[in-house]
């Protein structure tokens, strides 16, 4: 899968400072792959929840509107990952700010997990939150995926006196 991965030539821009709700118990990280700098929240792990997490990343929009950004990337990922199904999407507002989702399920490896990735767009920059369980019942997770992303908040670069 790694090698389907977009370019990461538009990835990781944005000068904007943000904050999220992170939930009771989930850890937070850094960390970057095939270019790509990811800002995590993890999930406590038990013994039939593994995996649950969710990531974030920022991507230049090249001048496209909400609309047609979230149709590009929901065509990514149906061409990245072939076990791709059972899309939805929808509109979500993040404190003002007008958002979009999309949803779907993949069988990557034999793994069954259910996704969901906001987008918030910013100055021409789309902030993409993406949330992931492999949990039987994704529904589980959907109120909690949904008020992380609405949590979404911009706050102003204060310069450090010296």
């Amino acid at each position: 899968m790694a090698a389907k991965l977009p370019e990461s030539t538009n990835m990781n821009v944005g000068k904007q400072n943000y904050s999220l709700y992170i939930p009771k118990g989930w850890t937070t990280e850094h960390r970057s792959a095939y270019g790509i700098d990811y800002y995590y929240l993890l999930a406590p792990k038990t013994e039939e929840d593994r995996n649950t997490s969710i990531n974030v990343i920022t991507e230049f929009m090249q001048n496209l509107s909400l609309e047609v950004f979230k149709t590009k990337a929901i065509e990514s990922v149906k061409r990245g990952i072939p076990s791709a199904s059972n899309f939805e999407e929808g509109g979500l507002t993040a404190n003002g700010l007008q958002g979009a989702w999309y949803s779907y399920t993949m069988e990557p490896q034999g793994i069954k997990a259910a996704l969901v990735s906001y987008i918030f767009p910013k100055d021409g920059i789309a902030y993409t939150i993406t949330a992931g369980t492999e949990v039987k019942d994704p529904s589980r997770y959907r109120s909690l995926f949904d008020s992380i992303a609405r949590s979404l908040k911009f706050t102003e670069l204060v310069p450090v006196k010296k």
